[in-house]
């Protein structure tokens, strides 16, 4: 069974660069790594020049070192995150079989690889694989922490998560150090240890943290603390919070708002977490195995404090994945040893067996979307793959060809549907985009969501404007060409169109300034 999981891996380093980079986040990631490599400046991330606080620099050190080695590629900026999926893998395989029972490792790693929010998250230039890992590593380093060695490691781990997402991870990991601390010291830790842990995570995270302080300010507190923090938390990210849908006060957005902010994590639990969501009643199931407790305290800790939050975005809840996935693997490898068990640990089997069909059913409907398979024919694949490994892994006792089935037709269809979706939505932008020459500005007016991603590709000769005459002015003061979605600016009798392109219902025109010949 482990060559499916080396073949989950494989297929994600082939996927990297099967579709252009997405916006907006992988977009502003892909493009401060190109600056920092560009500019040397290791300490403060920029982008278009001006410092960018919205993420610590882990990532951009990880992107940057990996462009340095394979060059200015999809496949360069988001090698840290594939290589952070199998490092995640490898951990659930090697500690689930050692303190859960032998095979629950293995199940619960295969679990873990075959989710959807893994599969995305493992082929994204983004934050969370990499927080995810780290965390992991932490929760597993505090439970066997016994010495000094465990407490180092388990304090870098910490650190460099902090230097991944913000200091988030620290309160995380406190939380649930206090709710399982009687647990943990009667099995033999010593508070000396959890402090050096401490202080080893601050030595790790703080010289980059002061440094940058020092070197800005205000600038930096209010931007990253303040903002991308508190704020977010609170629902200050406009973007992504519940808050406006509430704020408006009619009684069906009230409601909405409402449903949205306490069910949006089960949507993603649910979906998100096939075919581990059929495994969903072991997050509430009586334990008396202190460590099975441990790892439930974790996934709702996780899962209640985003829940609370009136931000959301999906990958938010990713860090208790890992948990929810060696719960599981030990329910299925207790199942294939025990003959009660059908009756004794099957408990929620038919809700589990409920959210798999219906959450096959939508992925399944998913891969059937015409244009995308149209344009892919093989991410119909997507719609055998994903309902035969949600069922072959409900079911551990199904012949195993059903198991390689599901996840080979899972993983062909997976980079079918990747694959698609970049005809469909990014390569028609990217292309025509791409057109000017190197040495030339483009700059992008009126066209949503802002494609930061152009930014990467055009090698930093990229600018945003939302003003027609503002834009016009550098067109003709530097011969610089634009992109919009506005059919009347690009009509206008100055410019004329270069090139034109459909993207997901949308149409984009490249222009340039027509110069008067004497």
């Amino acid at each position: 069974m482990r060559w499916l999981l080396w073949l989950c891996v494989i297929a994600a380093l082939i996927d990297l660069q099967a579709f252009g980079l997405t916006d907006l986040d992988e977009g502003f990631y892909a493009s401060v790594a190109w600056e920092m490599r560009e500019s040397g400046d290791w300490r403060t991330p920029t982008l278009g020049g001006a410092p960018w606080f919205e993420k610590p620099p882990l990532l951009y050190w990880l992107m940057t070192l990996s462009m340095r080695l394979f060059g200015e590629t999809e496949f360069a900026v988001r090698l840290p995150s594939a290589l952070m999926y199998a490092l995640t893998i490898l951990l659930i395989v090697w500690w689930g079989n050692r303190r859960l029972g032998q095979g629950a490792g293995d199940w619960g790693a295969l679990l873990f690889a075959l989710s959807p929010l893994s599969l995305i998250l493992a082929r994204l230039a983004i934050t969370d694989m990499t927080l995810a890992f780290l965390l992991t590593l932490t929760l597993i380093a505090l439970w066997e922490t016994r010495g000094w060695l465990w407490s180092v490691l388990g304090g870098v781990a910490l650190g460099l998560s902090i230097l991944t997402k913000g200091p988030f991870g620290l309160g995380l990991m406190g939380l649930l150090y206090l709710w399982n601390a009687k647990t943990l010291h009667a099995r033999g830790l010593r508070f000396r240890w959890v402090a050096f842990a401490l202080v080893t995570a601050l030595l790790t995270a703080l010289p980059w943290y002061g440094g940058v302080y020092l070197q800005h300010g205000s600038e930096f507190f209010n931007e990253f603390v303040v903002k991308q923090n508190l704020l977010r938390f609170a629902g200050g990210d406009t973007a992504h919070s519940v808050l406006p849908l509430i704020q408006r006060g009619e009684v069906w957005s009230v409601l909405g708002g409402v449903a949205v902010y306490l069910l949006f994590y089960v949507v993603v639990l649910w979906l998100g977490g096939l075919p581990m969501a059929g495994y969903a009643s072991a997050l509430w199931r009586g334990e008396d195995d202190a460590l099975r407790r441990y790892l439930q305290r974790w996934a709702w800790l996780v899962f209640g404090l985003f829940t609370l939050s009136f931000t959301k975005l999906p990958a938010y809840i990713f860090p208790m994945f890992p948990a929810l996935a060696l719960l599981a693997g030990a329910q299925i490898a207790q199942a294939r040893l025990e003959a009660s068990a059908p009756v004794r640990v099957w408990v929620g089997r038919r809700l589990g067996m409920f959210a798999l069909v219906m959450g096959a059913a939508v992925w399944g409907a998913l891969a059937l979307y015409a244009p995308l398979w149209q344009a892919a024919p093989w991410a119909i694949a997507l719609a055998l793959g994903a309902p035969t490994a949600a069922f072959a892994l409900y079911k551990p006792a199904a012949p195993p060809w059903t198991r390689t089935l599901g996840v080979v037709a899972l993983l062909i269809g997976w980079n079918g549907a990747l694959t698609g979706y970049d005809r469909l939505a990014l390569r028609p932008v990217r292309e025509l985009a791409l057109k000017p020459p190197p040495y030339r500005t483009l700059i992008a007016y009126r066209v949503n969501p802002g494609y930061p991603s152009l930014h990467f590709y055009r090698k930093g000769q990229y600018r945003t404007s939302g003003d027609a005459d503002d834009a016009l002015q550098q067109m003709f003061q530097t011969g610089a060409y634009s992109l919009t979605t506005d059919a009347s600016f690009a009509q206008r009798p100055e410019l004329f169109t270069v090139a034109e392109a459909q993207a997901m219902g949308k149409r984009f025109y490249l222009t340039a300034p027509k110069y008067s010949t004497p």
